[in-house]
């Protein structure tokens, strides 16, 4: 359901639901499976604060139901774009709490030009995004990007060679294009 009471509010609600067999035997010599259903709902709140100032607001939420037994995720969202003509800057605060990766909530984040960005919000956590973009001019543009995730369920992040010690990843990602 899409509603746009005007050009600089716009308000969205989905809801979605998905169902596919999954293995959950732990013998390796006995394949077992179940039918798993997992929903998806989300509603979303764009609007415009003048001409150079944008809010979206978003809730995500969602469960995950295999051999009788539920978990839940969430993921709040602010996101917060001003374009001040050569300069722009967009901001994110999100908060998620999933029960298990099962329940992972993918969010959307603005990117350099040509990357993007699609993180798995899972666990207890709070990530913060920031970018920055400068055109110089016509030819010339920088971007900065910043993205600190938080968590507060663990100690250690990833597994094997990728093993943070810590509960705290940041990434960081600087581009510049010069167009001939």
């Amino acid at each position: 359901f899409t509603y746009q009471p005007s050009k600089t509010t716009a308000i969205f609600i989905q809801a979605r639901e998905e169902s596919k067999t999954r293995n959950v035997s732990n013998n390796v010599n006995l394949y077992k499976t179940e039918l798993a259903k997992k929903h998806n709902y989300w509603i979303n709140f764009d609007y415009g604060v003048g001409k150079k100032v944008k809010l979206k607001s978003r809730a995500q939420f969602s469960t995950f139901e295999i051999n009788q037994h539920t978990t839940r995720g969430l993921a709040l969202l602010q996101d917060v774009s001003v374009d001040l003509g050569k300069f722009a800057i967009t901001a994110r605060y999100a908060q998620f709490d999933t029960d298990n990766y099962d329940n992972r909530q993918y969010v959307y984040e603005r990117d350099v030009w040509l990357a993007y960005s699609l993180p798995a919000y899972y666990g207890i956590g709070i990530r913060n995004m920031m970018m920055l973009e400068y055109k110089m001019t016509r030819q010339l543009t920088f971007w900065l990007r910043y993205a600190r995730t938080r968590f507060t369920d663990r100690e250690q992040i990833g597994t094997g060679a990728d093993t943070i010690d810590g509960n705290i990843r940041t990434d960081i990602k600087f581009q510049m294009r010069l167009k001939f």
